[in-house]
């Protein structure tokens, strides 16, 4: 549901021409400062309310909420005073005069309503936290169909409302998850929910709290800055072997999010639990959940890499028909789909990891797979085999970080990372 937002985006805006597109894909690397950003705060917020939850102190998780709300409330306060400096950003990527109009008008108006985006996805980490992940989707399902809607009448100027172009996408969107987060404020402060009955005092500043959370929520930030500048260098690399490798290459990351999605979903689970039951004092038990959840998620990614590997040329041929993208593409998921197993250990078992509080080693664990492992290797292996190279380069990279997180987990650090959080809860 929080992708469908920027798909539908880009889907009304493409009918605008080129130049729209490429502006809103260059504000775009902007924002996604501000969602790394939004990342550190979710992640500590989901941890402590897990915890505290599972602990049976449902004051705390309300004060963990509260204190999460007013980071992002700060942070969306810091964005609307960079929107002020739109146009310089945007002309810092060497774009068109064209293209910097249209994306200035676009990222003003996002950054300014940064609060909707913000807002929303930290009462989602909220619920996700005390194990409610089915309110936040029924919510964000009604703010996207109201963006469905308000897209083309704001873009094209439909029912006599003003053509406002590419800035009448960033106002939908703003609208639409602005809608969605008064949803969630009203559940939390007015109607209750059965875990969050929130007070404006909540929102009073508690600075042992943000610290905490921004202990927490630092290093994930960083796994998440690690992991772009990874896809950066990559996308560099593999640029170079012309236009039908990348358009493979890109086709091969969209069937990579597939993969991904499901495996998303059953590490927030995985982060729950594991959080809930170190909040509980029942280790062992938050141990068997990471295993447990891993080992659904695992079923599903040996199914996935089984159809990948199988099919992997009509797969291909669903996004582009022409042959030598389909051979190449193919040659991707031929590499790519056998270690769907050690991806899902590295999202499951990392995020449950993150439900315990500890972000220090995935984030230590992804600099190494994914900078000080994959970029070199792709970049070598290129020089001697091509494409195939840089595909090897990710399966191997992808083996070895599933394995380092699995023997991360089973190392146990994690416990006691979530041990000195509940010692310290009693400054929240």
């Amino acid at each position: 549901m929080d992708d469908l937002f920027t798909i539908v985006d880009m889907f009304f805006v493409g009918k605008l021409g080129l130049s729209a597109l490429a502006a809103v894909a260059v504000a775009g690397t902007i924002i996604g400062v501000l969602v790394m950003l939004a990342v550190g705060v979710t992640t500590g917020c989901t941890a402590l309310v897990a915890q505290a939850i599972g602990g049976g102190d449902r004051r705390r998780a309300e004060v963990v909420a509260g204190q999460s709300l007013a980071l992002a409330i700060g942070l969306s306060l810091l964005a609307g005073g960079v929107s002020v400096f739109s146009r310089p950003l945007l002309a810092a990527f060497g774009a068109a005069p064209d293209v910097v109009a249209q994306g200035t008008e676009y990222l003003q108006v996002a950054l300014g309503g940064s609060f909707a985006i913000l807002l929303t996805v930290t009462f989602s980490a909220a619920l996700r936290g005390a194990g409610d992940a089915v309110t936040p989707l029924k919510i964000m399902g009604v703010g996207n169909l109201m963006n469905i809607v308000l897209d083309p009448i704001l873009i094209f100027g439909w029912l006599g409302v003003p053509a406002l172009g590419v800035a009448g996408s960033a106002w939908a969107t703003v609208i639409s998850r602005a809608f969605s987060a008064a949803l969630l404020a009203w559940l939390f402060f007015v109607n209750g929910h059965k875990h969050f009955s929130l007070r404006a005092g909540d929102l009073r500043p508690r600075a042992r709290t943000i610290w905490r959370m921004s202990k927490i929520g630092v290093f994930s930030s960083g796994q998440m800055l690690m992991r772009n500048l990874s896809a950066i260098v990559l996308i560099r690399i593999v640029a170079v072997f012309g236009t039908v490798v990348l358009a493979a290459y890109g086709i091969g990351i969209r069937l990579r999010m597939a993969v991904m999605m499901p495996g998303m979903g059953f590490g927030n689970a995985a982060a729950t639990l594991v959080g809930q039951n170190v909040g509980a004092l029942k280790p062992r038990r938050a141990e068997q959940a990471g295993w447990i959840v891993t080992g659904m998620y695992g079923l599903i990614a040996l199914l996935m890499s089984v159809i990948f590997c199988a099919f992997a040329r009509p797969v291909i041929a669903v996004f582009n028909a022409d042959s030598q993208v389909v051979a190449a593409g193919a040659s991707f998921l031929w590499w790519f789909s056998p270690t769907f197993v050690f991806v899902a250990f590295s999202i499951v078992l990392g995020r449950a990891m993150n439900g315990a509080g500890d972000t220090f080693w995935p984030m230590m664990i992804t600099a190494v797979s994914m900078l000080a492992l994959r970029i070199p290797l792709a970049w070598g292996l290129s020089i001697v085999w091509s494409e195939s190279g840089i595909w090897a380069a990710i399966a191997v990279s992808n083996v070895v970080q599933g394995l380092l997180f699995a023997t991360a987990f089973w190392w146990g650090r994690w416990k006691r990372i979530g041990q000195r959080h509940l010692q310290a809860a009693r400054d929240i």
